[in-house]
């Protein structure tokens, strides 16, 4: 990974712009859907107040929710459709915002690894040795896993919740609702058309599963280390190498036997398989998204 101008940028595996452009091919095929062309879609714009279909989404308008229940409860067919559009684009958005989130983390994940220096005394105690270093600095880079992970979780709700609202889109606008895929989050995939099919992030699989093993572990327990810790590695007085590692896990799973589940006798280094995951993860949310365009036949033209 290297610093650019403005941000870091993956030298492979970066896939955040083919997940961005799939966004708005969705949100312009539900456009298509629901009003028969995108072209269509913007002129029925002409007709209905931007305000009463935005608000309640984003921060730019100042309007209470006692103020828009009188336009809800009088609004026309045209109004409420534009208004669940909306919902369903808020939606999309929420994913994009996430995505980019992820890569934000990650980038700063390994700035904070490998600009910063661990070493608390001049020299290790011994020319070839491991130590590992704690403190804030260590604490904060495992705040940006930690969220990272967290993220993560949420993009699959997210997709789940996308993908279950695109196959059941609403075609009777008599009031204003709540979405219909508003209960739904990743465990409900199998609601979906194509369900947990192969190479997607709902296929039950180690790299997804450990995703959602590790976010469990920092929802629950806080962190998947009891100390957070950066281990350094010195040879002939030079540290050479610095990581975190992982519990041991299988298939995705943290070995356990009973409340004790911190081993690490593998070795598993974070900063080493992180990429990986996350480009699969990336790479599966794509195919989960074509899928969900052959199951709905939504595109942009």
């Amino acid at each position: 990974m290297a610093e650019g101008p403005l941000d870091f940028i993956m030298s492979e595996g970066d896939l955040t712009h083919h997940i961005e452009a799939m966004a708005h091919t969705l949100r312009f095929g539900v456009q298509a859907k629901l009003f028969g062309s995108v072209q269509k879609y913007y002129d029925q714009l002409a007709f209905v107040p931007p305000w009463v279909t935005q608000v309640g989404i984003d921060s730019d308008l100042s309007v209470s929710k006692a103020e828009i229940e009188p336009y809800i409860r009088q609004a026309d067919e045209a109004t409420l459709k534009a208004m669940y559009y909306n919902d369903v684009s808020a939606l999309i958005g929420s994913l994009q915002n996430a995505n980019v989130e992820v890569k934000s983390l990650l980038g700063q994940f390994y700035k904070e690894l490998n600009n910063n220096s661990f070493i608390l005394a001049k020299d290790p105690l011994e020319p070839n040795m491991e130590m590992h270093a704690s403190g804030l600095i260590v604490t904060r880079i495992f705040s940006y896993v930690n969220y990272l992970f967290i993220s993560l979780y949420s993009q699959m709700d997210y997709v789940a919740k996308i993908c279950y609202e695109l196959e059941h889109l609403k075609v009777v606008y008599k009031k204003y609702d709540r979405l219909q895929s508003s209960g739904i989050l990743v465990g409900d995939a199998n609601r979906l058309s194509f369900k947990k099919a192969q190479g997607t992030i709902f296929e039950e699989c180690p790299n997804m599963r450990l995703i959602q093993t590790l976010r469990n572990e920092i929802i629950h327990d806080g962190s998947f280390e009891n100390t957070p810790k950066v281990f350094q590695l010195f040879k002939d007085n030079k540290m050479v190498e610095k990581y975190i590692f992982l519990p041991d896990h299988t298939n995705g799973f943290i070995d356990s036997i009973k409340s004790r589940k911190r081993f690490f006798s593998k070795g598993i280094k974070l900063n080493e398989c992180l990429p990986e995951l996350i480009t699969d993860f990336w790479k599966r949310m794509l195919t989960t998204f074509v899928l969900l365009q052959k199951s709905t036949g939504i595109s942009s033209h």
